[in-house]
């Protein structure tokens, strides 16, 4: 896998300013197949899991919206990792 699409993609993530759009490019990065490693694509479709059923609504739940807050955190370290190369850790 080359680093070109998690630079792409964290580029992107950097950019959103709205749940929709973290939700935008955590599907797109879910469907990515194999220009994603498994753990860039287990954490976008937790974050996309965590917003499906609210993103289009007017509005949400506060603990709902946190808890994607964190999961895209999550999503964006993954992508820092691996646009500058660094290999994913596992948790013991």
């Amino acid at each position: 896998m080359t680093n070109d699409h998690p630079r792409l993609w964290l580029a992107a993530a950097i950019e959103a300013k709205s749940h929709r759009q973290m939700y935008a490019i955590a599907i797109e990065i879910a469907e990515a197949g194999t220009l994603a490693s498994p753990e860039i694509r287990k954490a976008a479709r937790n974050l996309a899991r965590s917003l499906h059923g609210v993103i289009e609504l007017p509005i949400a739940d506060a603990s709902v919206l946190a808890k994607a807050d964190r999961r895209f955190a999550v999503l964006c370290e993954l992508l820092k990792k691996a646009a500058s190369g660094t290999p994913p850790s596992f948790a013991a």
